[in-house]
């Protein structure tokens, strides 16, 4: 049997942190490692989810017109915008695993604060705090969870995190529903501040990324962690592992030019300015209509607890479609599954918005959730693979930087337009704006599939 972690030996013979993850076997120990991540993302979606159904209890404790709940909306996505540029530079920079747990401490207080607010200002202030800790998890954990993982597992694995978000969204309407006509809005975010108790998980259970640790430098310490791996795996797949093959490619991540200037270089100026146009469109029609779900459903006649009723129905329809694109990323590619659930989900925003019987609304709302989801599945799986470890974190907290822009005027923009032209204009705009996107991401975004991270950022 091969020994693992190869010892002793010229630095320039000892293989790479990527073959030595790529041959091993997925066991058990892999598999723990990414729920937990995943898990740790998934209080993130619920979280996400929460204004859809608070805001109609929000406007009318406030005394709030719909510009005001608009701007209400957004002020989480702002904090988000500076969460996830900041915790992509610090990623890199840190360490995956340290700036996983101070996200989570972040957003935990601000879950709390956000219970106990007095007015409209200190409710604008603590939801921007929360923000930005929800916005420092996202890049940190997409980029984490794929660099432990083979590549035949890398993108459904990062899917099915993504995926949890209508999940998250219904479990944010199942608290709302319980919580809300009993005790009020305010104690739905002390329930979701709750489970930022999990970081005591991932502090013992999760060990620094080592193909980070490698891309910085810290050789020994990537070959003590990732000796440990091997341990682990082998232990529990009762096998030998295979032998290593090759030395392969090492990425190095002491540049002369800095990570964000390292986005726009060589062969990844075409992927940034695919991700900055992907992610704004993307972000602005998803949050701009969910976030007005529920005030679009009370406009049609609905009473607040049929309402969220009725968005955990058609938002249910989005757990199917993050089901198929997990399966189909790794079969067909990442970006034919974001391409085609772009399409889709304009022509299912479009028909939704013009929508006017209960059954009709009923099913285009169901495949507005789907193909939504399958794309949003597709997108968190596609974005961490485009840059190298030692700026991945950096291209994925920038590219969902900039998408927060899109999130950030979506529900005031859409609130206004409401207003003016009614509700059939903000689903003909986020169709638009979800084909356009499809069509920059056809002609500027590379395919990923079946290749290891290194040799997609060779």
């Amino acid at each position: 049997m091969e020994s693992t972690g190869t010892a002793a030996g010229a630095a320039a013979e000892r293989p790479g942190i990527s073959q030595r993850i790529e041959r091993l076997p997925m066991t058990s120990y892999q598999r723990i490692i990414g729920i937990i991540i995943v898990v740790a993302w998934f209080f993130d979606a619920v979280d996400l989810g929460t204004m859809t159904f608070l805001l109609p209890s929000i406007m009318k404790e406030f005394g709030l017109d719909n510009v005001r709940a608009g701007l209400l909306g957004s002020m989480s996505f702002v904090g988000m915008f500076f969460g996830t540029m900041s915790a992509g530079f610090l990623s890199d920079k840190l360490g995956r695993k340290t700036i996983l747990q101070w996200s989570m401490i972040v957003w935990g207080i601000a879950g709390l604060l956000t219970a106990c607010s007095w007015n409209i200002t200190s409710l604008f202030v603590f939801r921007f705090i929360l923000g930005l800790g929800l916005g420092a998890e996202l890049p940190v954990g997409t980029s984490m969870l794929p660099e432990f993982l083979p590549k035949g597992s890398r993108g459904r694995y990062v899917a099915v995190m993504e995926g949890l978000l209508p999940v998250g969204i219904i479990t944010a309407g199942v608290l709302a529903y319980f919580i809300v006509p009993s005790v009020g809005w305010r104690f739905v975010f002390v329930a979701e501040a709750l489970p930022a108790l999990w970081l005591l998980v991932i502090r013992r259970k999760i060990p620094e990324s080592p193909r980070w640790l490698e891309a910085v430098g810290l050789t020994d310490e990537a070959d003590k962690v990732m000796t440990a791996m091997e341990k682990e795996v082998e232990k529990r797949s009762g096998k030998p592992l295979p032998p290593i093959t090759g030395t392969g490619s090492v990425e190095k991540g002491k540049a002369k030019i800095s990570g964000f200037a390292q986005l726009w270089s060589g062969g990844y100026y075409k992927r940034t300015i695919m991700l900055w146009i992907l992610w704004p469109a993307g972000l602005f029609g998803f949050y701009g209509l969910t976030t007005w779900f529920g005030s679009l459903l009370m406009a049609k006649g609905f009473s607040m607890t049929k309402s969220i009723g009725f968005i955990i129905m058609i938002t249910s329809g989005g757990i199917p479609g993050f089901i198929l694109a997990t399966y189909l990323i790794d079969k067909i590619g990442r970006k034919l599954v974001v391409i085609f659930g772009l399409i889709m989900t304009a022509v299912s925003a479009y028909f939704y918005g013009q929508a006017v019987s209960y059954n009709v609304l009923f099913f285009c709302g169901c495949m507005l959730n789907f193909f939504q989801y399958a794309m949003w599945s597709a997108i968190y799986a596609y974005t961490p693979e485009l840059y190298p470890t030692h700026i991945r974190a950096t291209g994925a907290g920038m590219a969902s930087s900039v998408g927060r822009i899109g999130a950030i005027l979506g529900p005031y923009a859409m609130g206004a337009m409401m207003g003016a032209y009614g509700s059939g204009s903000v689903f003909t705009l986020a169709g638009s704006l979800f084909g356009f996107a499809a069509l920059v991401t056809l002609l500027l975004g590379p395919e990923t599939k079946g290749k290891t991270l290194e040799d997609i950022n060779k």
